[in-house]
This record gives C-alpha cells, structure tokens and sequence, in this order.
C-alpha cells in the first residue's frame, strides 16, 4: 500500500480545488501543493464513512478537506487510527453485488423466520397475559363496529333465540374461565351464513347460519368451534400478530404513518380476521372433541361446513360480497375432509 495519493484539496473558504498529494508520515498527514503546505495530526483527520463508489473526503480540523478516489490509501489511514474496521467490512459487502445479494437473501430469511415463527409465540403469551379489562374492552368496541357498518338485529323469532342460547349456556357452564361469554345474534346480507368468536367470550352467530343447521346438534359443532376460538384466544393472537407484521414492515419500509394508525384500526382489523389454518384446525379439533364427549356424531359438524361452503359460494354467484369479510374458512373441503377423518 502506497504511504501517499493525489487528492483533490478545498480549503474551506472557496469551491474552488487544488490538486495536492497528500501523504502519511508516522503519526501526522502530510498534504503539499500549490499553495498548500500543511501537516495535520493523524488522529484529528475525519473520514467520511463509504458509500458504495463515492470518492472519500478527509476533513481536517482547520476546515479544509481532501476528497480523493484512493480507497486503499484511505484504508491504511483508518487502520492507523485503529478505526473503521466495521465500517470497511460493510462496504466491501456493498462493492460486491454478489455479497449483497446474500446479504439481502439472508435479511428476508430473518425476517420471515421472526414473522413465521417468533411472532406467534410471542402473540400466545401475550393474548393469554392480557388484563381482563383490555380484552372486554376490545371485544365490546369490536362488536360495536360490526354493529354500525354491516350488521343489524336479529329476525329470528324470539323462541328460537332462546332455544340456541340454552344450548349455548349449556356448553359453556360449569367452567369459570367461561364465565361471561354470551351469545349474540345478528342479521347481516354482507356476511351471510357465518359465526365468529371476539375478544372476551363474545360468540356471534348469524340468522342465516342458525337457518342452515338442520337440527340442534348442527349447530352445537359450529358453537364448540368458536368455543375452541375462545379457549385459544384466537381473535386476540390474530390482531397481536398483524399488528406486530405491521410494524416490522412499517419498520422496514420507513411507513410510520400506518404504524401510527394501528391502534385506530385494531377493531377494523378483528372484522377482517382471516384466520390461519393452524387455528381453524385447533377450532374444529375442540369442535370434534365436544362432539365425541356428547356422543353426536361428528358428521354433522362436516355436513353444516359443507353447506356453509355451498350456501357462501351461491352467494358469491348472486350478489358480490363486501370483499372476502368474514370469509375466515379457508380449504373448506380440506376441513370437512380432516373432520370426518376424527370420526
């Protein structure tokens, strides 16, 4: 490595550059030109960090700088100064596309990895951390949003409601984790046939859900799967974990301002729940479990899926939906398959 370089020197006062040399001499930089003859401490002379193929400026401490292209040269000056080590590394990674790309391939693989893996966790031990009073809170709100936008009071006669309550009560009794939880009925042309569980035990079943189920016991599997909803705090591990995804991608992506707005979306986000196969699964396993401990035969549970899927896919041939809300099944047939697998 060459102990000098040229360089292009500014004096601090005016743009104008004066091609100089400059030179390093045990402790101290040399520089020497026309006009310019000064000789600084090693230890007082900045460096601006690299970036990517941008020629190096050295800032001494009168004011006068020296930009210069001679990145080894500027190298040896760092490594005098017991300095830039980190630095150097980093930006041979950024010289090199094929570093790079690894670099950037490894950062996704980080990130899916905390995404997919790290979050859930972390979303569990959260949603069964949080106090009482922030679920019921949650839950309420959510419920009141549902209540103002898509949904509007139930049609059914009062008799029936009181019948699927019972049923409800029923299932729920006994266990003082479930103290509290309450069914409601809503009627709604944008959701159609659905039941969904919110934060706080609050299970909500549709009109046209209860019309589908031919008999009682139809409608205790679709009960128990939102049962299971509950018992697994579902609702509140979904929002935990897109609101978390958010941020990560806020973060990544300098888009604070969605960041921002995560607490005003929270119950817009519990409406639009589309929960994961792991936890549709989980539901209708607690679904199954139920079933077996009543001895009802766990076909109907797979018999009202099946014409839940069919009842939203006339649906969706007649009228368009308001999007795909509430369409939280997916792979319905797979579902009814694995159900009737449990037999």
């Amino acid at each position: 490595m060459s102990g000098s370089c040229t360089a292009t020197w500014y004096d601090g006062r005016t743009s104008q550059g004066h091609a100089v040399t400059v030179r390093l001499v045990e402790g101290s930089l040399a520089v020497s030109g026309a006009g310019v003859d000064s000789v600084y401490p090693l230890a007082e002379v900045c460096v601006d960090p690299p970036l990517g193929r941008v020629r190096r400026r050295l800032h001494f401490p009168d004011g006068a700088s020296a930009e210069t292209g001679a990145d080894g040269f500027v190298e040896e000056l760092l490594r005098r100064q017991g300095r830039g080590g980190v630095l150097l590394g980093v930006h041979r990674w950024e010289k090199s596309i094929g570093r790079a790309v690894v670099a950037l391939a490894l950062l996704v693989a980080i990130v899916f990895g905390f995404l997919r893996y790290l979050v859930p966790v972390l979303a569990l031990k959260v949603a069964f951390a949080l106090p009482p009073r922030t679920e019921e809170l949650i839950g309420r709100e959510t419920l009141q949003v549902l209540d103002q936008v898509i949904m509007r009071p139930s049609a059914l006669p009062r008799l029936r409601r009181e019948e699927v309550t019972r049923r409800f009560r029923a299932m729920t009794a006994g266990d003082p984790q479930r103290q509290g939880w309450r069914l409601e009925f809503r009627s709604s042309k944008e959701i159609g046939a659905n039941a969904f569980a919110l934060p706080s035990g609050i299970v909500v079943v549709t009109d046209r859900m209860v019309e589908l189920a031919e008999n009682d016991d139809d409608l205790a599997g679709v009960l128990a799967h939102e049962i299971g909803h509950l018992e697994r705090r579902h609702a509140l591990r979904h929002l935990l974990q897109n609101s978390v995804t958010a941020l990560v991608v806020a973060t990544l992506t300098g888009d604070l301002v969605s960041a921002g707005s995560l607490a005003a979306t929270m119950p817009t986000a519990l409406v639009d729940a589309k929960y994961s196969r792991d936890f549709e699964w989980e539901a209708d396993a607690a679904a199954v479990r139920f079933l077996k401990r009543q001895g009802i035969p766990v076909r109907r549970y797979a018999e009202i899926l099946a014409r839940l899927e069919a009842d939203h896919y006339q649906e969706r041939k007649d009228v368009p939906r308001l999007g795909e809300l509430f369409d939280d099944h997916p792979a319905m047939l797979e579902r009814v398959q694995k159900v009737l697998a449990a037999q």
